[in-house]
């Protein structure tokens, strides 16, 4: 990545980060339910289709009012901001898109991750694709690819290992959700990969006792979202600095 730009060239490009939000939301809703049940076509209450009817920025059916999918304002705030700062580390081109989609892909697995505690195959598939896709026009050498390759499979290699340890204690949508980060921090440099996991692992271990003094009832941590948090701050500092 090159040389930080200031966020007020491009103001432009954070107008497009809003304009994705309705879809980021309908995704967020459509797959925010339990690993038994289908994918969510309209609103618990009332029924109303997602879309449109449950995409705006409040969160809530328009119908009904009625929550569904992402708290309100959640989903467009951060996009903003991870667009704002992937703009400010100086990212150019199809390495721009690339990151862009990376982000935005993950962003979705990590709130739904957080409200039910799944990532979906089949997002993290796409954010994958999406993301070697928009990465193979970028002039860079053949070091870059295998970074990304290295970091991918080390970072899935612990995680599966760790499933296969714990007899599926860690889900496999953790193991698959750390290809995409894999490759999104190791296109930078593959022992980024150890850092983002130590950071990710971090951020979730500081919510426990955050947890008890708040008074909330144990439940199982979203390490998939804090992998996810851990790994988007990597890319941004790694291309800041």
């Amino acid at each position: 990545m090159s040389t930080p730009t200031a966020i007020r060239h491009r103001p432009h490009q954070l107008a497009y980060a809003l304009a994705v939000t309705p879809l980021l939301r309908w995704l967020i809703a459509h797959h925010s339910v339990p690993a038994d049940q289908p994918w969510r076509t309209g609103c618990p209450v009332c029924a109303t289709a997602l879309w449109p009817a449950a995409c705006t920025p409040s969160g809530q059916c328009r119908t009904c009012q009625a929550r569904v999918g992402a708290p309100p304002y959640a989903v467009e705030l951060v996009a903003v901001v991870a667009f704002g700062l992937l703009a400010a580390s100086g990212t150019r081109g199809w390495e721009l898109a690339a990151y862009t989609w990376w982000s935005l892909g993950l962003l979705v697995l990590a709130l739904i991750d957080a409200a039910v505690l799944r990532l979906p195959h089949r997002l993290t598939l796409a954010t994958t694709a999406g993301t070697v896709l928009l990465l193979t026009p970028v002039t860079a050498s053949a070091s870059a690819w295998w970074s990304a390759i290295v970091g991918a499979a080390c970072l899935a290699g612990f995680y599966a290992l760790i499933h296969a340890a714990t007899r599926g204690g860690l889900g496999l949508g953790d193991v698959a959700v750390a290809v995409p980060i894999g490759i999104g921090v190791g296109w930078l440099d593959w022992r980024l990969i150890a850092v983002a996991a130590v950071l990710g692992h971090s951020l979730a271990a500081a919510t426990i006792p955050i947890r008890r003094m708040t008074g909330t009832a144990p439940s199982p941590v979203p390490l998939g979202t804090y992998l996810i948090a851990g790994s988007l701050l990597i890319v941004v500092v790694a291309g800041v600095l």
